[in-house]
Order: structure tokens, then sequence, then C-alpha cells
């Protein structure tokens, strides 16, 4: 059974069984990650790492 969905999403989440840590990744750069104990708190902090990421590359290409 294949399971395909379409999303609009600038996130996933996953949960690290080992740590118990829900872990959010940016979808349009894998390497932007953060992880919490809770999904809102990962996706608070992966949304923070976003920002400074893309202050940098506007500093960067001004």
């Amino acid at each position: 059974m294949e399971f395909t969905s379409q999303t609009n999403n600038w996130y996933h989440v996953s949960l690290d069984t080992q740590t118990q840590k829900f872990i959010a990744t940016a979808t349009n750069n894998e390497k932007i990650s953060a992880s919490g104990i809770t999904i809102e708190q990962a996706v608070q902090k992966l949304s923070y790492k976003v920002k400074q990421t893309n202050s940098v590359n506007q500093h960067l290409f001004a």
C-alpha cells in the first residue's frame, strides 16, 4: 500500500524514538532542523532557525 499526500507545509515532523524527541525539518532545506519534547516546541525552534538563515542570506546577497 502506498500513501501519497500533497502539503503546503514548510516543515515536516518526525519522532526520534531513541531520545523521545520530535524533530522538525524545513521542507526546502533538509539541513535545517530542530528538536523538542513537543511538536510545537520543535516547530518554534525550527522557525527561529529558518528566520536566522533567511536573514543571513539576505545580508549576503544584498
